[in-house]
């Protein structure tokens, strides 16, 4: 009997542990399943405020993007409208849709964009974006020809960059960029022949509009001093070294080709970068800062015309009113020569004094050509006179960093450079 009353007390002790470790095992599995509830529960709440902070993120980005697209239709219309608008609208936010948008507009500095700041506020959540864009007017730079009027490009030619034409275009070569023409654009026309693409029927690039850029490039060097009037003279010469320049009057030798002259100043590029002269001009050297020269008459390069590093932002432009000539006859201008920037001939050509021989080896244009008429740098075939080999390459920098006060091609388009999302702006 007390045999079996201890095994009765065993199996009662052996089926109390069985339902402790049951209940134990109950409560753990229900307190797992009530984390995973709760933190799936949290997830759910994070994940929809995520959702809505970045619904009403997006809404905010795109109201600023809205006033932003205003206020480049105001300067599509208008290429000085940040001078009279840099905060728009001025009397405050302007209302669109859920929210309201403002932008200021940062003046550029000489070489670089303009800058707007658009600020787009949600009203329903308070949520506050803002978009930064760099603007550009397109320039004549933008170039590798742009031509008033129709131009052939032969067999066998390569032409880097864009090509532009009031008139026609007729390709027998290869064009690496698009090309751009008042008319039509006839001859090879695939893809493997002008591989940017072709746009015919395009509007008119006005020269004439050109006056008024030469007289803003007349007023920025009168500020700083390097607007010169009529020498009296045969013209100027400019002869740059790095950053630094020496001018000369010019008192004799155009028509041999050895200048004579005398140093009238001495100085450094200024900040603005321009020189104007109500004169002939007379160019060459290294360049260190970017420049651009313009003149009233016509701009002769001598010698090689080269920046200090092709690798850097430094660019130059040459703004003639009549014509820019290179005399290829003179004896300053090396064999094989190199000139390395934007070219814009206002009324007249670019091209090679080939009045006389000997024949020159060669020579590079790394940068733009933009002219009323074309003009030529050889004659004959085989060449008697100019230069045997040309070779015209596209400076891309020219793109991004145009000379200073480079001549602007008002057809109502824009150039936006950068768009980010930046630090709030606010009215």
């Amino acid at each position: 009997m007390a045999h079996r009353r201890h095994s009765r007390s065993v199996n009662r002790w052996s089926f109390s542990d069985d339902s402790g470790s049951a209940l134990m095992l109950v409560i753990g599995v229900m307190a797992v399943l009530f984390l995973m509830a709760t933190t799936l529960l949290s997830f759910s709440v994070y994940l929809t405020t995520a959702n809505k902070h970045q619904q009403d993120h997006t809404k905010a980005v795109h109201i600023a993007d809205a006033g932003l697209n205003a206020y480049l239709y105001e300067l599509r219309h208008d290429n000085n409208f940040w001078t009279t608008n840099p905060r728009y609208p001025a009397t405050g936010t302007r209302t669109q849709d859920e929210g309201t948008w403002f932008v200021r507009a940062d003046p550029p500095a000489d070489g670089e964009p303009l800058t707007l700041y658009s600020t787009g506020h949600l009203t329903s959540s308070d949520m506050t974006s803002t978009v930064i864009a760099t603007v550009r007017f397109p320039t004549f730079a933008d170039y590798m020809f742009l031509g008033n009027a129709s131009i052939n490009i032969g067999s066998g030619a390569t032409i880097t960059g864009k090509v532009r034409s009031n008139g026609s275009i007729n390709n027998l070569g290869i064009i690496t960029g698009a090309a751009h023409a008042h008319g039509t654009i006839t001859g090879m026309t695939g893809s493997d022949r002008i591989y940017g693409g072709i746009f015919p029927n395009q509007p008119l690039v006005d020269f004439s509009q050109v006056t008024a850029d030469m007289a803003s490039i007349q007023a920025a060097a009168n500020s700083a001093g390097t607007a010169f009037p009529a020498s009296g003279a045969f013209g100027y010469r400019m002869l740059f070294n790095g950053t630094s320049y020496t001018l000369y009057k010019v008192t004799g030798g155009t028509s041999t080709g050895n200048l004579t002259t005398t140093v009238i100043g001495a100085g450094t590029i200024p900040a603005c970068g321009v020189f104007y002269f109500a004169d002939d001009v007379f160019v060459d050297g290294t360049y260190g800062e970017s420049v651009t020269i313009c003149s009233s008459r016509d701009i002769y390069v001598i010698d090689n015309y080269v920046p200090t590093d092709m690798d850097s932002r430094i660019t130059a432009g040459l703004v003639a009113q009549r014509n820019i000539v290179v005399p290829t006859w003179w004896p300053t201008v090396p064999d094989n020569m190199t000139l390395c920037a934007a070219l814009l001939a206002q009324t007249g050509t670019v091209y090679g004094d080939i009045s006389r021989t000997p024949v020159k080896n060669s020579i590079t244009v790394n940068g733009s050509d933009s002219y009323y008429t074309y003009g030529y740098f050889a004659s004959g075939s085989p060449v008697t006179r100019g230069f045997r080999n040309r070779y015209y390459n596209y400076d891309t920098r020219l793109d991004l960093y145009p000379p200073p006060r480079y001549p602007v091609v008002h057809d109502g388009s824009l150039k936006v450079n950068t768009w980010i999302e930046g630090a709030n702006v606010l009215n």
